[in-house]
């Protein structure tokens, strides 16, 4: 192998095969409802406002406010307990609700299988949305309150960078 790794020390890139999604349906819910089932797309990303300052000698970038974004993609499913039940429960509190995010969710969290939580503004969705045949999607975008945390041996490791 290159660079001296054998195949015992060859890191393994996260396959979403199994990442798990959890959202509450009020602020102090501490028993989200798993929506893995129903997701074919989750990303936590970090929007990195930048401020330019333009002088006599020039102009120069530096980074502004981070604000972070829970984005899925979602399969509608009137179920009980299912998408629609969740995300209409979340929005309806008025409120943030809290979240979490994993790569495996069939494993403990760990160093090889962190977990990311915070809490989500809920907005408003399509409840139905797709086209003749095909299945409903509900995509997804909404805003952290503050960075998320990352969650190691079931304690909170440092805080993702900056804040909202």
């Amino acid at each position: 192998m290159s660079n001296g790794l054998t195949a015992a020390d060859k890191p393994m890139p996260l396959i979403l095969d199994n990442a798990g999604l959890r959202i509450g349906d009020s602020e102090t819910d501490t028993d989200m409802s798993e929506l893995a089932c129903v997701a074919n797309h989750v990303e936590l990303s970090p929007d990195v406002a930048i401020t330019t300052i333009d002088t006599f000698c020039g102009s120069t970038d530096y980074p502004g406010t981070t604000k972070w974004t829970l984005n899925a993609t979602l399969y509608q499913s009137f179920d009980d307990g299912a998408t629609e039940d969740v995300l209409s429960a979340a929005v309806a509190s008025g409120g943030p609700v809290p979240f979490a995010i994993i790569g495996y969710r069939d494993r403990p969290i760990g160093p090889n299988n962190p977990e990311w939580t915070g809490m989500v503004v809920p907005q408003p969705y399509a409840p139905i949305n797709g086209d003749a045949g095909a299945e409903s999607t509900i995509d997804l975008a909404w805003s952290l309150i503050g960075p998320p945390e990352k969650h190691v041996n079931g304690t909170v490791a440092a805080a993702a960078s900056s804040s909202a």
